[in-house]
């Protein structure tokens, strides 16, 4: 009867070599991985500015036709609903490539841990994290902890636009519904622009908190985490 060995075992000198090819090419497949969630982010974020782009100049132009009357209102009523659901599908996407991301940056710390605990002189070279703990991605890019590191996101950017065109569409609406001047338009606008950032912004730290609890640290490092 054969006995199982431990998972925490270390790696037979016989299998090191074996091990050390597969992690090696795992190691380059998540590399490949992250790149392709950027690359994807990217162009997510670039299509959703293109759309916001083409509209304002749209905007304009049947503004400048209609000076300002109902048809504009109309199209304005029409365009904005449209705008805003490319720009929310968009973040939620941004979200969830940041978190694959984040999961590939966390497979990628545990296989330099390994190539650490196979040499350790290596150690001294790497500046990336060898833990897996929930900081090892801000590690990797020299960032801290910061509330304003929202807003440096791709989901942030477009969470940020997709509140202001919210904002111009509950503007219009109130502007055409009960007439009057701009400020009760403006008003509401504001007030709708920052209750669409506080949602996203609340379900981006949701879904990142969710997908880092469920994610088992192998490897926990001290509080800061460092490289070395």
């Amino acid at each position: 009867m054969s006995m199982t060995r431990s998972p925490d075992a270390p790696v037979p000198p016989d299998q090191a070599q074996q091990a050390l090819q597969c992690l090696t090419t795992e190691h380059f497949v998540l590399q490949n991985a992250r790149a392709a969630t950027i690359q994807e982010a990217n162009q997510r974020a670039d299509l959703f500015l293109t759309s916001v782009s083409s509209a304002t100049i749209a905007l304009s132009f049947v503004a400048q036709v209609t000076e300002m009357g109902r048809p504009f209102i109309l199209f304005s009523l029409i365009l904005l609903p449209c705008l805003f659901f490319i720009g929310l599908v968009t973040f939620v996407r941004a979200v969830q490539v940041a978190i694959e991301d984040m999961v590939h940056a966390r497979g990628m710390a545990r296989i330099r841990h390994y190539f650490v605990e196979l040499a350790p002189a290596v150690q001294k070279y790497l500046v990336n994290s060898t833990h897996d703990g929930p900081s090892a991605v801000l590690v990797d890019k020299g960032l801290r902890p910061s509330p304003l590191q929202y807003f440096m996101t791709t989901a942030g950017m477009v969470g940020t636009i997709n509140g202001a065109i919210a904002g111009v569409f509950t503007g219009i609406v109130v502007k055409s519904a009960f007439g009057g001047g701009m400020t009760p338009g403006v008003i509401c606008g504001l007030l709708v622009f920052a209750i669409c950032i506080l949602i996203l912004r609340r379900f981006h730290s949701r879904a990142w908190a969710a997908a880092e609890q469920s994610l088992l640290t192998v490897f926990p490092g001290d509080s800061g985490d460092s490289g070395s």
